[in-house]
């Protein structure tokens, strides 16, 4: 209940007031904010606007959706200021209505990140007269702000007057969502179901560009995705639709946490499964932390009184302290376009906005803060209009969401590029690998033209893609757990580490003489290779699942054919590090290449050159499970081997 000057107590049943009486507790000229999503106060929003009278309204809103009637009046009655941008991607169906020219001057975008609008009220940068509100029916002296805790709770605290829509189907929320009666001043009954998620944004679902791009594309960025949460994260998804392709992939996934912005169906779902149970979470153990959700009735019926869900501010959701005392900690952010550079656009291209700074750059700090964490960029290779979305360099005017030195993942359809840390150079190639294969001629010549790369490199790469279905795990015959991959472009510097580890026996047994360094024209050889004619595999320890990418390379074994004659035998070679010798990799990666040899048909045979003395590559050959053909001359002993057909080698 409110008190007055007098100390007088005004009783809750004297508060309320009619859907008409709204907007004479609403001044001409004030700063009005309402709540967001499904938390909106349509009934409320909608008497103001169907009031003649009323003018000069600024509306304030975090994330707007849902009927937006103040958008179909002119500037002169209401404006809105958003954190997020205005566009055509938040309001394709309001072009309909109106006209690009009555439109203009009705929007606002903020570009600053959630956790700092407390201090923008705090300060008096943006100011708010009246917060109008949706929630819960009254229990025992509280109200509950159900779906829409986001800021709310800063913008009531600034407010000289707060209005209440009062919703029975509005759920009751747990964590930081009650609100005392006496801080209402107003409030409505409205009980109207809250609008789904379909409901708040039907064009936006329709047409948003997501949704027109193949399943095939989105599954291959999904799917790559996965490959990156081990059992036992905890996730935070950005804004961007693009962010959440990862989770149909997670039905599988053990132990998984959530601390969110926005809890949406899909993520509900796994919750309700089990797949996010946050029992391993160390900050929040044993809940899911979120400031919104928007989805089904379903999803809303599963959050009234559910202690497994915590709504917290949108301030503490992505303060990045508190994201860092997270332990693995794995953000996941859709991304407009990157450049060589690893420069990241969010939330706008040359001079448009598409969407919102919102929680990015905090999160992304965040995850570097955490024990384990990492942050992710995804998006797809090209645009809808045929266009890369990897370039050299951004478009003039374009917002850098993620500076080069925070980005540390990107994902496309074709693959994973690792950035953080690594050289310009290292970073032109990781991402023309996973470019789409229409622009990587381009974009290498650029890098070259620009001394981003080496003139000298070939980019047989590109004639290729990548074959990660050649991955795999395996364990030593000493008990040790290695991933085996083909080799990449940007493994020149892991290379050059592996061979400065090799005896200088080792070494002449490989390579037929002394060597006191790895020319880069000799690394270039081994890792720029055409996938449909040559192969390499490495062998990484520890996994990169176990490392945080800080593998070293091991082992390695390769067939590479001569591109000046078609027709000649592909050579095999093979080396392990001296400190790895006896757990069987020599053996192993023999019998996975003419394992992988199936798939390249053109190859009947290989050969391999070993020294004479070198004993135990000798027995490796010698003792394989297919014929083979020896000659020596002058202390080399040359090895054809016929292939089998399509015979499976390798358990």
């Amino acid at each position: 209940m409110t008190s007055t000057p007098g100390n007088s107590v005004i009783p809750w049943e004297s508060k309320e007031i009619k859907l008409e009486d709204v907007p004479d507790k609403i001044p001409n000229g004030s700063n009005v904010y309402i709540g967001s999503c499904s938390s909106t106060p349509e009934a409320v929003l909608n008497a103001l606007v169907e009031h003649w009278k009323s003018t000069d309204i600024q509306i304030l809103q975090m994330i707007p959706g849902g009927n937006l009637p103040h958008m179909k009046e002119n500037i002169d009655r209401f404006r809105t200021s958003s954190f997020f941008s205005l566009s055509k991607t938040m309001y394709l169906g309001l072009e309909k209505i109106n006209t690009s020219k009555k439109m203009e001057g009705l929007a606002d975008y903020r570009p600053m990140s959630y956790s700092s609008v407390p201090r923008l009220l705090k300060e008096n940068i943006v100011s708010v007269d009246v917060a109008v509100i949706k929630v819960t029916p009254p229990h025992k002296g509280f109200v509950s702000l159900g779906c829409g805790v986001e800021h709310t709770m800063s913008f009531i605290r600034h407010a000289k007057v707060v209005v209440a829509e009062v919703n029975r189907h509005m759920p009751w929320t747990e964590g930081h969502s009650k609100l005392r009666v006496e801080d209402i001043d107003w409030w409505v009954r409205h009980d109207q179901p809250l609008l789904t998620t379909e409901q708040l944004w039907p064009d936006l679902l329709k047409d948003h560009d997501m949704n027109r791009y193949p399943q095939e594309v989105i599954d291959a960025i999904g799917e790559n995705l996965v490959k990156l949460i081990p059992d036992g994260a905890t996730l935070k998804f950005g804004w961007s639709p693009m962010s959440y392709v990862v989770l149909p992939f997670l039905h599988r996934h053990k132990n998984l946490g959530l601390h969110t912005d926005v809890l949406l169906e899909d993520m509900f779902r796994l919750h309700e499964s089990g797949v996010f149970n946050n029992s391993l979470k160390t900050l929040d153990m044993g809940r899911t932390v979120v400031s919104q959700a928007h989805g089904s009735a379903d999803l809303y019926e599963y959050l009234d009184r559910n202690p497994a869900i915590e709504f917290r501010s949108s301030d503490y959701v992505n303060d990045p302290l508190t994201l860092g005392k997270m332990d693995n900690l794995i953000v996941i952010e859709g991304a407009l376009k990157v450049d060589m550079t690893g420069q990241v656009a969010t939330d706008s291209i040359a001079h448009k906005f598409y969407g919102g700074v919102a929680s990015t750059s905090e999160s992304v700090r965040g995850a570097h803060f955490s024990k384990g964490g990492f942050p992710i960029v995804v998006l797809p290779s090209k645009s809808l209009q045929g266009r890369s979305n990897l370039l050299f360099a951004l478009p003039p005017g374009s917002g850098v969401t993620i500076t080069r030195s925070d980005v540390e993942f990107v994902v496309t359809e074709h693959g994973i590029a690792y950035l953080y840390g690594k050289s310009i150079r290292e970073r032109c190639l990781a991402l023309i690998e996973i470019a789409h294969p229409d622009f990587r001629n381009e974009l290498l010549e650029e890098a070259k033209r620009n001394k981003y790369i080496s003139l000298s490199q070939p980019g047989y790469f590109l004639q290729s893609k990548y074959p990660a279905q050649f991955e795999c795990m395996h364990t030593t015959k000493l008990g040790k757990e290695v991933f085996v991959r083909p080799i990449k472009i940007t493994d020149e510097d892991i290379l050059r580490a592996f061979f400065h580890k090799l005896s200088d026996h080792s070494v002449y047994l490989r390579y037929f003489r002394r060597m006191q360094s790895m020319p880069q024209r000799i690394l270039q050889q081994f890792t720029d290779l055409n996938y449909s004619s040559d192969m390499a595999l490495v062998v990484l320890y520890p996994p990169p699942h176990l490392s945080g990418n800080s593998s070293e390379l091991v082992a390695i074994g390769q067939w590479i054919t001569d591109p000046r004659d078609s027709h000649s035998v592909p050579e095999m070679a093979f080396q392990v590090r001296d400190d790895w010798q006896g757990h069987g990799l020599g053996k192993y990666l023999f019998l996975r290449i003419l394992e992988l040899s199936k798939y390249y048909y053109e190859h009947v045979q290989f050969k391999a050159d070993v020294l004479a003395d070198n004993q135990a590559m000798r027995h490796v050959f010698e003792q394989a499970p297919i014929p083979y053909r020896k000659r020596s001359e002058f202390g080399v002993i040359t090895y054809t081997f016929d292939l089998p057909e399509k015979k499976e080698l390798v358990s």
